[in-house]
């Protein structure tokens, strides 16, 4: 979580104005945190207090509001009543880190990972990218070991994608490559 909103406040200055060097300042005195940050930190709190997503979420953004929202989030936390939008951007995974830390299973975090996209982001797409950070914020905290997990992801057609095995055979200090394993739809081969 602390690294999510590090990332958010360092790339808040080139978030409209991107940069092409990786010899750059990380924080200046245009740097803020953003709707990134205080979104993580309401998924965090509905962890901790068992609040609904969309409650916390709402609260948060109205106290907030200047923070940066879109357009479509910021029409859905001020009209009481609002519906998930379909949408299929990456805010679902801008805020889902604290999902990653807060379970012992990979499918526990995965099916909280859903929960926390689908209250505006309810396309697949935006569940899956929520579910792919989730992911790999847990494999990276539970370390080189074994596990086994099934399927993590579908393709949309039916196929599911796998996940990478991690071995305890591994030094501590080491990587491993791995990829996550997913085949195209027949129509598309």
């Amino acid at each position: 979580m602390l690294g999510a909103i590090a990332g958010d406040i360092i790339g808040s200055v080139y978030e409209f104005h991107p940069i092409k060097t990786m010899d750059f300042p990380l924080f200046s005195k245009r740097s803020v945190w953003t709707d990134d940050t205080v979104l993580t930190l309401a998924v965090a709190e509905t962890l901790l207090t068992g609040r609904p997503y969309k409650e916390t979420m709402r609260e948060f953004a109205l106290e907030n509001s200047d923070a940066g929202f879109g357009g479509m989030f910021r029409q859905w936390f001020t009209t009481q009543g609002s519906k998930p939008y379909n949408s299929f951007g990456n805010g679902s995974a801008m805020r889902v880190s604290p999902v990653g830390w807060a379970f012992d299973t990979l499918e526990e975090t995965m099916a909280e990972a859903q929960r926390s996209a689908e209250v505006t982001h309810n396309h697949p797409e935006g569940i899956k990218g929520a579910q792919s950070v989730a992911a790999a914020i847990f494999l990276a905290r539970k370390g080189p070991r074994r596990w086994t997990s099934g399927a993590l992801l579908s393709n949309g057609s039916g196929t599911t994608c796998t996940a990478p095995t991690w071995t305890s055979s591994l030094p501590a200090r080491s990587t491993r490559h791995a990829s996550v394993r997913c085949p195209r739809p027949s129509s598309a081969r």
